[in-house]
């Protein structure tokens, strides 16, 4: 019968030898590997075109790339590996770039404030 003991140490092996495996993935290159999965399951084998961008949620300004279609629809936000404040990953705010982007009610023109019986009003172009 295993004790707790036991099965703490098998775990801990377990957990060690993945940490190792997914170092060992990202020394051989698999950045690049992985993007361009992604970007096939994102883009069900469309061609995408990839952007340089950064992130505007928040003070840090993480650097990342976009990925769009033929079309100029963006398909997804990743972070850009050599960027030092994400490493490649950005946050979640960062990643709902494209909610943001494809908001409906998201403002497209400047808001141009008039008066009109004595009140301000905004409207858009």
């Amino acid at each position: 019968m295993k004790t707790r003991r036991d099965f703490i140490k098998i775990s801990a092996l377990g957990a060690g030898g993945l940490a190792m495996a997914g170092g060992a993935f990202n020394w051989a290159n698999g950045s690049e590997l992985r993007n361009e999965l992604s970007t096939k399951a994102a883009g069900k084998n469309r061609k995408l075109d990839r952007y340089p961008t950064y992130c505007e949620v928040c003070f840090w300004k993480c650097a990342g790339w976009t990925h769009a279609d033929e079309k100029g629809n963006i398909i997804k936000i990743i972070g850009n590996d050599e960027d030092p404040h994400c490493n490649g990953r950005l946050c979640p705010r960062g990643t709902g770039g494209i909610g943001m982007y494809n908001d409906e009610d998201r403002l497209k023109t400047p808001l141009i404030r008039t008066t009109e019986n004595g009140r301000q009003t905004h409207h858009s172009r």
